[in-house]
This record gives C-alpha cells, sequence and structure tokens, in this order.
C-alpha cells in the first residue's frame, strides 16, 4: 500500500518520511486528492436528509404565469393582488383577486389559472370598494390544508370564502342565493373571519350569527368556531 492510501482526511499529521521535496510532494499529491474526492469526517454531521435547497409544497417553482387573469377566467377588471399556490392535483396555481368594472355585478371576482396556463371557474364575489379591503387574502393566504382564504366585504361586516381543492380545480363555493351574498355557502360565511393558522396549522373560522329574537334588530349575536374535518367547516364543541 503506498504511503499517500495510509493518511487520513483531517486532524493527524502527515508521516514523515523520505527527503523534504518528497514530503512536499507527497502533501500536495494528498491535499489534491481530499479537494477532489472529498471526505467523509466522523464527527462532520450527515446533511443526506437536509432539506436545504429543496423546494417545499408552499413554494411553487417553475410555473410562468401572466401578470393579469386571462380572459378565460370569466374575472375581467382591474387586478388587485395574487398569491401562487400548490394545488395538490394541479400543481402550480395563481390565484387573482380582481376588481369588475362598476358596470358589472358582482363587483368582486376570484380567478385562478395552472401553471399550463388553463384558467379555472371564477368565484364571484359581492364588494363594497367605499370599504377598506373590500376583497383581501387572508395572512397567509393558504394553511395546512392546502385551502386558500379570501376574505370580503359586501358592504357592512367581512364574510370569507374558502377555496377548496378538487381534482379539477376548486370545490363549489355553495352560496345560498347567487345574487345575494349576505347569505353563506357551503365554503362561504358572511359575518365571519379566518383565525391562525393555529399550532395544527389549520385556520379555524369564527362565524358571527344574529339571533332574531324577539327581532333581529334586537336579537343577540352568537359567534361560532369552525374547524376543518377534511370535508367541511363545521362547529366545534
Amino acid at each position: 500500500m503506498s504511503p499517500s492510501s495510509q493518511l487520513p482526511c483531517s486532524r493527524q499529521r502527515f508521516v514523515r518520511r523520505g527527503s523534504t521535496a518528497a514530503r512536499a510532494a507527497l502533501l500536495l499529491s494528498a491535499l489534491a486528492a481530499v479537494l477532489v474526492a472529498g471526505c467523509s469526517d466522523a464527527d462532520e454531521p450527515d446533511r443526506s436528509g437536509s432539506n436545504e435547497g429543496k423546494a417545499t409544497a408552499s413554494a411553487p417553482t417553475g410555473a410562468s404565469f401572466p401578470p393579469n387573469p386571462p380572459a378565460a377566467a370569466g374575472c375581467a377588471g382591474k387586478t388587485l393582488d395574487h398569491r401562487d399556490i400548490r394545488h395538490p392535483d394541479l400543481g402550480p396555481v395563481r390565484v387573482f383577486l380582481v376588481r369588475r368594472p362598476a358596470s358589472e355585478q358582482p363587483a368582486g371576482c376570484v380567478a385562478a389559472v395552472t401553471g399550463s396556463g388553463r384558467a379555472l371557474a371564477p368565484v364571484e364575489a359581492d364588494a363594497n370598494w367605499t370599504m377598506e379591503g373590500a376583497l383581501r387574502f387572508a395572512a397567509p393566504a393558504t394553511d395546512s390544508t392546502r385551502n386558500v382564504f379570501v376574505t370580503y366585504n359586501p358592504g357592512r361586516y367581512d364574510g370569507v370564502l374558502v377555496l377548496v381543492p378538487t381534482a379539477d380545480g376548486f370545490a363549489d363555493i355553495g352560496w345560498s342565493r347567487p345574487d345575494d351574498h349576505y347569505s353563506g355557502g357551503r365554503f362561504a360565511f358572511y359575518h365571519a373571519r379566518p383565525v391562525g393558522p393555529g399550532q395544527n396549522g389549520e385556520y379555524a373560522i369564527v362565524h358571527s350569527i344574529k339571533r332574531c329574537d324577539p327581532s333581529c334588530a334586537e336579537g343577540a349575536t352568537a359567534k361560532v368556531t369552525l374547524r376543518w374535518n377534511g370535508h367541511d367547516y363545521l362547529p366545534t364543541g
């Protein structure tokens, strides 16, 4: 076995044998081997499981999105904001919040487009532009469920829209009446706000319900906390 093959990577002195020139040549040979092949020092931690440099599920990369939703999205108007998310089935998706022209109703629209350029079905929401933040994303816009949360205000109280991913886009919001966004739906909650995310990484929705007893004007307001069960937002015990 040659002297150079017996040399450890670090922290030990080189064996002194032969002339000064020979030792110098041996040293240069060993250093070159380290630079080319690298070392596996027992004192160094194994970084094979590190997340350094790896893309995360919440940070889509490699997709090219337009600055505004395409015409096929059905949300013509002024783009207010957008968020890039990773849809569990469709990959990178950009979600837009749009203010429609005054002549068109409902006043707000939520559009989405995939990384391949396919427009998803829009979500319409009434919004009173005299109110600050009449249509805005929650901060953060998504939680560990990968649902997307948008706050809208049709004129008095805030409401919450939840975009729930499905195999081909997002689930139907399920308005009680399409022309009345003061009414709730399966994933639309008027007079509500998202709270969190909590320790489990999920938002809860605090829903205020006005009781009309003895009348709607005199009735008390009850607050109900709704939590995700994997399919719907239901009241907690």
